[in-house]
């Protein structure tokens, strides 16, 4: 007795839905083709765009006529096509982040110059890898400022 054809619950609308929730919530690309492909089947490369490492951020002046300055660091993402570095800085570590500068792949240091910091202060830097209009962030690092007299 012959069994019958197997059917799948999940419809081709179905699977393509789950995979591009699947990739949008991993940063992945994602190549979509409504044409079969002549001569066998179609393989479809996807890459993720990789964090830089944790950033860590120092004071590196106190000067009681000038505001401080922070130094952040990080380690490189392992993305060769990443394109830039956003570095963001927030008064809590659930943010929210502003974006405070923007550095080129290569470099893995900004420093903070910024008039709004102050001393006595508590921030929070993270560092995103950015590629167009995907960015990965880094966990983030804190700094608390030293007081005017530096102490």
């Amino acid at each position: 007795m012959a069994m019958p054809a197997r059917r799948s619950w999940m419809t081709g609308a179905t699977l393509a839905l789950l995979a591009a929730v699947l990739l949008a919530s991993a940063q992945v690309a994602l190549a979509v083709f409504s044409k079969t492909a002549a001569g066998g089947p179609l393989t479809v490369a996807t890459s993720t765009l990789a964090a830089p490492g944790k950033a860590t951020a120092t004071q590196v002046n106190c000067h009681v006529n000038k505001n401080p300055e922070v130094e952040v660091r990080w380690s490189a993402t392992s993305s060769g096509y990443a394109s830039t570095y956003t570095v963001e800085r927030a008064t809590a570590s659930a943010g929210p982040y502003t974006s405070v500068g923007s550095v080129p792949i290569g470099e893995t240091s900004y420093t903070d110059q910024s008039a709004s910091l102050a001393y006595s202060s508590t921030y929070y830097y993270r560092v995103s890898a950015v590629y167009r209009s995907w960015n990965a962030a880094s966990t983030s690092g804190s700094v608390k400022t030293l007081g005017k007299s530096c102490l």
